[in-house]
């Protein structure tokens, strides 16, 4: 297996397997995370931004992919299509990426998601936190022939960690 997506609903611990997981990695982390800003309290809206493992923290609006309002998904495909793309562009042979999060707001976005499969296809050692609902491109990479699908509970073991690090070579 060369990837490792930890599926789990919101606040499951996916995000904290894969530090658990990366914690002491000696080499150069490709890919992306995602951030939920706090509920802004005149609107009931949070916004969720997309920022590269390597680059400073960014919330302008080129990198804000959606929102989150009462369970309600507000989705920036086109941001996922440009900044999200970009952030998994140049990433040589080999290397060890992550994507933390996949989830719902993804779904439109194709150049993004062609792309996540070209490295889910790809010689990439790739660890992901995937949302556990039901979707035509979420049960694709949970499903994907070089992955091994786990939940967020299995991924907060020892066992897990220690079998991640040594097939992902960290």
């Amino acid at each position: 297996m060369n990837s490792f997506p930890i599926c789990g609903c919101s606040g499951s611990g996916k995000t904290t397997a894969i530090k658990r997981v990366l914690a002491g990695a000696r080499e150069s982390i490709y890919g992306f995370w995602t951030e939920k800003l706090a509920e802004d309290l005149q609107t009931g809206v949070s916004p969720v931004y997309i920022h590269g493992c390597c680059e400073q923290l960014s919330f302008a609006e080129d990198h804000q992919i959606g929102t989150c309002a009462n369970c309600c998904a507000g989705k920036h495909p086109e941001v996922f299509d440009t900044t999200g793309v970009e952030l998994l562009r140049g990433i040589p042979q080999g290397s060890l990426v992550l994507m933390d999060e996949i989830g719902v707001m993804e779904d439109a976005a194709k150049r993004f998601t062609s792309r996540v499969f070209e490295l889910l296809d790809g010689d990439y050692r790739v660890i992901a936190a995937v949302r556990d609902r039901e979707t035509p491109l979420l049960d694709a990479i949970r499903g994907h022939k070089k992955s091994l699908c786990v939940t967020a509970q299995e991924a907060n073991t020892a066992e897990f960690v220690q079998r991640a690090k040594k097939e992902l070579k960290i």
